[in-house]
């Protein structure tokens, strides 16, 4: 294990770089609307229509949506550049935000497909961030601890935005939310753009042909065990609150899924602050296979006590594992398509998570709560079952 002064140390480093403290501080700032959007809108589209299920459709849509196209915003951004792009998505952004709080009288299907419009119309900014890194970090090891701090900052994210639209409910309502998305998105892509790495560094030539990023075979083969890793973490995500309900404590639902995230967190600082010498795909592939075992003792858990320490031990793994797939991208990225390459895996990703949800509450009437634990593990497995025949690094 690192010291903390080793972590320390090591972290100290990479944000002293010049432009680099300015490159993670606004590209945080930019992508908080991700950790805020589900909720916000969900309370909207629940206030607007009085049902759950149709709050949970439009979450769906403005995620799937995301999803699908994130790989063609990122193959305009190769073309045109991330200043041509970035800043006039997220004003594209706010409006359809706007238009969805406007719109919140008009019914469901409106709601609906303005949030389907705001999920397409997301930025970018974590796959710009991921490329920016590989060409600012030219060593390997302090490019790992770059990406261990994304991965890290990513979690960081989903903590605080919730929070977030928690505090701006709290004193206004649901709309001051969602507005308040389209504010902080335009905002901090703005100061994101203008940030001195962005500006300084212009990467490789823009892609003039048309071949897509899916052209690298190394990349292609990374898809499925992102998805499998995604559809764990949706599984889970489902599990952890349904442990919490089952165990008689509704507010251990947060608790739980904080203490997971915090695992995170941890076991990516420890990741990132440590000089690996072991070849990037069996690194991949351990960590996958420990991911199973951190996540296994979750399957019988019962109690809050067990779900507190099986949680945070079931989040370890997760930082470390995306630190690994971003090193794997940039790797299997071929020239002109580095966006658009780290879009697709983002991509494949948020559809793992989303079967994932879908697969683990499906699970919990017939198997209990143990379900969802099992249906993580299973995901996880294949992921590095498949991962085995990755050869996009050495």
């Amino acid at each position: 294990m690192s010291s903390l002064d080793d972590v320390v140390t090591k972290y100290r480093v990479i944000l002293l770089r010049p432009g680099a403290f300015e490159l993670f501080s606004t590209a945080l700032l930019a992508r908080l609307p991700q950790g805020m959007s589900s909720l916000a809108i969900l309370l909207l589209v629940r206030e607007g229509t009085h049902s759950y299920a149709a709050a949970g459709v439009a979450v769906g849509a403005f995620a799937f949506a995301s999803a699908a196209a994130a790989p063609v915003v990122g193959r305009v951004v190769d073309r045109l550049g991330r200043a041509r792009v970035l800043v006039p998505l997220s004003l594209a952004q706010a409006c359809a935000y706007a238009a969805l709080v406007l719109a919140e009288p008009s019914g469901t299907g409106a709601l609906i497909v303005l949030a389907a419009v705001a999920g397409a119309l997301m930025p970018p900014i974590a796959p710009v961030v991921r490329v920016l890194l590989r060409d600012v970090f030219d060593d390997p090891p302090s490019r790992e601890t770059a990406y261990a701090l994304e991965a890290v900052l990513q979690e960081l994210i989903w903590i605080t935005g919730p929070l977030i639209v928690a505090v701006v409910i709290a004193f206004t309502s649901p709309r001051g939310a969602v507005l308040l998305l389209g504010a902080v998105g335009v905002s901090g892509t703005t100061l994101f753009v203008r940030s001195p790495l962005v500006q300084a560094v212009h990467g490789h030539a823009l892609q003039r042909d048309r071949r897509s990023a899916l052209a690298s075979p190394q990349l292609r083969v990374l898809l499925a065990p992102v998805a499998l890793t995604g559809g764990a973490l949706g599984a889970t995500e489902v599990g952890l609150p349904s442990l919490a309900l089952h165990a008689g404590s509704r507010p251990a639902s947060g608790v739980l899924l904080a203490l997971w995230s915090l695992g995170s967190m941890a076991g990516g600082l420890s990741y990132g602050a440590r000089v690996w010498s072991s070849p990037l795909s069996s690194r991949y592939r351990l960590l996958l296979a420990l991911a199973v075992v951190c996540t296994a003792p979750l399957i019988a858990a019962r109690s809050i006590a067990a779900g507190l320490v099986c949680s945070f031990l079931a989040g370890l793994t997760i930082a470390p594992v995306f630190s690994c797939q971003y090193a794997l991208v940039g790797h299997a990225a071929t020239q002109g398509s580095e966006t658009e390459a780290f879009t697709w895996v983002a991509a494949a990703l948020i559809g793992g998570i989303a079967a994932g949800s879908a697969a683990g509450g499906a699970v919990i009437g017939a198997a209990g709560v143990s379900g969802p634990f099992v249906v993580a593990c299973l995901a996880t497995l294949v992921a590095a079952a498949l991962a085995a025949d990755n050869r996009a690094a050495k």
